[in-house]
């Protein structure tokens, strides 16, 4: 169905607003056309997926779509971190906090149409941590869950729906971690082996209908699903690179939501009748990973010169138009883990020349080497634009002596450079998975996570004060022991600077005024399954 042309919207005195609104009226008044499916939601994104297999993925993309595929044990509760039941109408753990035991809920199929029971939680379970399974995924493909669920000894069916997991250890963050384990149709699995990816089968209330690489994904209303049904026919994941493109796609109605608007470009969403600004704060860090493998980030007076050297006040109003807060440690103050560590590095470039000329002075540092600083150019939920804060960190070293060379990558790319351990610096973030300060501690600092080649603790931080305390945090039985333990763990990692914590953000979604039920999850995107048109309502 094709729109009605409509007037222009243009805001006097922004050169650059004025730009997106005459393009997106040129759009709507027919240079060019649209044809839309009413029962169609289309959201524009910045970036593709890398696949479907959520075992094997770990890109914000692929996960965004993954959810509405996939579903686990548990899930959170919409637009919060709160575990409730899921694919598990209860669950029971053992006294020792070794057996975790889970129901399962009846009646529910796969989009292939197998039934969803015990056996096939299992199997789900053991291609990730039983190397003996024939579609076992090794290190290379899942490298990340068997990180989590490295301390799962065995997952065992008792009886057709009840399952058993066992661990090695009493292990706190399990839960959150199983509501984004995904449960795989065995049969589609062992049918398209590692091409599963994209012959996804899952039990959400979507199934996948195509992907167009660097084009689209659709996914279509599972019809047969056990929950409240959808109320849109399908969704249709758009890749749009441009920002400024996927503005005009929203103005002139193409699309009905968008993700990584510029923060210069909010305000016209702001004011345009047709359109909405959609916040919450968003679970995440961005933050200046020092490689501290490489000297001389392995002097701890040079990683706090630097940490001094950069102003994050004005950073996070140039990039992100208040939608962030400067950053002082791992987590954010929303996160139930956050303490505010006594050490703290306040924006002071004379101290950082300071520090540096007296690491000079024992050969730790030389002024005259070049040092490489990775980012992407790829915007992320965490930072919408990596760009402009990356000269901007580069400016700010300068000041101070640290010469940089600037690596721009796409976001695929620097995964791979920064995992190997190329850079000496790298801009970088991480939205948490699960709403448990272990996804940012555990996965971002501890030494685990520091294998070159697929690292996430992309400073290469190894201490051994930390590790602990983060493995004694796993371990126990009550939260404020788990507290204190993750207090301490930040003071350790902020006296010893391996980051600039940088910004936590809120996440920003562009829409359409008419869509209703679009509920934005702190895990950094949009809850899909029940938004729907006002029009449309029935």
């Amino acid at each position: 169905m094709s729109r009605a042309p409509r007037p222009c919207l243009i805001a006097v005195g922004a050169v650059l607003v004025a730009a997106v609104a005459v393009a997106a009226c040129d759009a709507g008044n027919g240079i060019l056309h649209h044809r839309r499916d009413p029962g169609a939601l289309m959201v524009a994104q910045p970036a593709d997926i890398s696949g479907l297999d959520l075992a094997r993925l770990v890109d914000s993309e692929s996960i965004e779509v993954g959810e509405i595929l996939f579903e686990g044990l548990v899930r959170w509760r919409s637009g919060t971190t709160e575990i409730e039941p899921g694919l598990a109408t209860s669950w029971q753990v053992s006294p020792d906090g070794l057996h975790w035991t889970f129901e399962l809920r009846p009646g529910v199929t796969f989009h292939d149409g197998q039934r969803l029971d015990a056996d096939a939680v299992v199997f789900s379970f053991l291609r990730v941590i039983d190397p003996h399974h024939p579609n076992y995924l090794g290190d290379a493909d899942a490298k990340y869950w068997h990180l989590l669920l490295k301390d799962v000894t065995r997952v065992g069916a008792l009886g057709a729906s009840r399952i058993e997991i066992t661990v090695a250890r009493p292990y706190a963050p399990l839960l959150g971690e199983l509501a984004m384990f995904p449960i795989v149709s065995p049969a589609a699995v062992r049918q398209w082996g590692m091409a599963f990816d994209r012959h996804p089968i899952g039990s959400g209330p979507f199934e996948f209908e195509s992907w167009s690489p660097g084009e689209q994904v659709v996914v279509k209303r599972f019809d047969h699903y056990w929950g409240p049904a959808p109320k849109l026919e399908r969704i249709v994941f758009r890749v749009v690179p441009d920002a400024r493109q996927r503005l005009v796609d929203l103005q002139s109605g193409s699309v009905d939501l968008a993700t990584a608007i510029l923060p210069d470009e909010e305000s016209f969403v702001d004011l345009h009748p047709d359109l909405t600004l959609l916040h919450a704060p968003n679970n995440d860090v961005s933050y200046l990973a020092m490689n501290t493998r490489h000297p001389p980030f392995t002097d701890r007076r040079v990683r706090r010169a630097i940490n001094h050297a950069i102003n994050k006040i004005p950073m996070v109003k140039l990039a992100y138009q208040g939608h962030a807060i400067p950053a002082d440690g791992p987590l954010p103050p929303s996160q139930w883990g956050y303490h505010a560590p006594r050490t703290q590095y306040a924006y002071d470039p004379a101290l950082a020349r300071k520090l540096l000329a007296e690491a000079a002075a024992d050969g730790a540092f030389d002024g005259t080497k070049i040092y490489k600083l990775y980012a992407s150019i790829t915007p992320r939920g965490y930072l919408s634009q990596p760009e402009r804060v990356a000269r901007y960190l580069q400016a700010a070293l300068a000041q101070i002596g640290v010469r940089t060379e600037l690596i721009l990558q796409p976001l695929r790319a620097q995964f791979a450079s920064t995992s190997a351990g190329e850079h000496d610096l790298a801009l970088a973030g991480w939205i948490s998975d699960t709403g448990d300060p272990d996804n940012l501690l555990y996965v971002l600092l501890h030494s685990d996570n520091a294998v070159q080649g697929a690292a996430q603790n992309l400073a290469f931080y190894s201490s051994p004060a930390f590790d602990k305390l983060v493995i004694d945090a796993q371990t126990a039985a009550d939260t404020p022991t788990r507290i204190a333990r993750y207090a301490e763990a930040q003071e350790v990692v902020a006296d010893d600077a391996p980051w600039v914590p940088l910004a936590h953000s809120e996440l920003v979604v562009a829409a359409r005024a008419d869509l209703a039920g679009v509920t934005l999850s702190p895990l950094g995107h949009a809850v899909y399954p029940w938004i729907y048109r006002r029009s449309e309502q029935r």
